[in-house]
């Protein structure tokens, strides 16, 4: 019994950790690097039928180099407020 309530709290904290990375990656990181993609591609990327919106991502990955770049600037922005820059 004890390893059937283990593995069912296992699932819950697994589906509780890609919910959070899903909202971080997917949502957090792309509205962070959707401006710079913009600004750096001159307005080509991502086109406005590419545009992930709240409501609208059905598990498309459009907008994976947008979700990156932010990351990239996410990571950055933390470094150098921790003064590791």
């Amino acid at each position: 019994m004890d390893e059937l309530i283990g593995e069912i709290g296992k699932g819950f904290f697994r589906g509780i950790g890609y919910i959070l990375a899903e909202i971080f990656f997917g949502t957090i990181c792309y509205w962070t690097g959707w401006p710079i993609c913009k600004l750096v591609t001159l307005g080509r990327y991502p086109s406005p039928k590419q545009v992930i919106y709240l409501e609208g991502n059905s598990g498309n990955n459009h907008g994976f180099w947008c979700s990156v770049t932010g990351l990239v600037v996410l990571v950055a922005a933390g470094l150098f407020a921790t003064g590791q820059f």
